[in-house]
């Protein structure tokens, strides 16, 4: 299969080391190593394209595509950096064209065990970075808290719950504390921080009679379930993508996220 990578960084590097065995053409006008400088330069709108470039050129890169043809596109998260643009982008994708966007860790199988939990009273969520640099152009809040509030949207969608309440209770340029509430009273506490001595992610699901605990120190155990089939969440990602098979709350994830965001910056001045 032909795939269009388009943005060969961190990320795209990563996404060109999975597609082995097909056909990869690159686009990046700042790497001299991709195939093509510009996305007018490939004559083709057949294949799987992955936008893969820092979020402020999301928006323009994504109506190029819809305006040049293309039908199956990946997004990497976050959408567009702008709630915004992410609405006005959904508002001009034609009927005929799959957009995907990668909510990584929605595909790890520790995540999708822990969805089938029931009876959830308070999730605790810990997503902690050794100090690894994050793009200028996004913050704390769109570059890595992104992961834990797309798994709690999860979680409240798998319990048929909605978020009723967010607040921020601490901010700062690498650290955030986040907490609030469901409509039918799930309490939640996240902390996403780029302080940490050691890269860390942890989640706690606090049920009526059971507690369910997840470290990625140990990443194919759940503390009150036992051992979980390791996966490759990219793979998954990716596999889900050339079937056409999106989750189904992309915008709730994107809203949810904004106004975690608003909050941030808020709190910041």
């Amino acid at each position: 299969m032909k795939c269009i990578i388009v943005g060969l960084g961190y990320f795209g590097r990563i996404i060109r080391s999975k597609l082995d065995g097909h056909e990869i053409i690159t686009v990046d006008p700042y790497n001299a190593e991709a195939d093509h400088k510009s996305i007018s330069d490939i004559d083709t709108i057949d294949g799987k394209w992955f936008v893969t470039t820092p979020a402020t050129t999301h928006y323009s890169i994504l109506l190029e595509l819809f305006e040049k043809g293309v039908k199956d596109i990946w997004v990497e998260k976050p959408i567009c950096d702008k709630f915004e643009d992410t609405l006005d982008i959904f508002s001009k994708k034609p009927d005929d064209v799959f957009l995907y966007c990668d909510f990584t860790w929605l595909q790890h199988s520790v995540i999708k065990r822990l969805g089938n939990c029931r009876e959830i009273k308070h999730v605790e969520m810990k997503w902690l970075n050794d100090g690894s640099m994050i793009p200028g152009d996004v913050n704390i809040v769109t570059d890595l808290a992104v992961h834990p509030i797309s798994i709690l949207v999860f979680f409240l969608i798998k319990s048929r719950d909605i978020l009723d309440d967010i607040g921020i209770t601490y901010a700062s340029a690498k650290s955030v504390l986040i907490n609030g509430r469901s409509r039918k009273g799930i309490t939640f506490n996240i902390e996403v921080s780029n302080t940490s001595m050691k890269k860390n992610r942890s989640v706690s699901l606090y049920c009526k009679d059971e507690v369910f605990r997840w470290s990625s120190d140990n990443e194919c155990f759940i503390e009150g379930i036992g051992n979980v089939e390791k996966s490759d969440a990219i793979e998954a990602n990716i596999t889900n993508f050339f079937d056409r098979n999106a989750i189904g709350y992309p915008l709730d994830i994107a809203r949810t996220l904004n106004d975690c965001d608003c909050l941030y910056n808020a709190s910041l001045h």
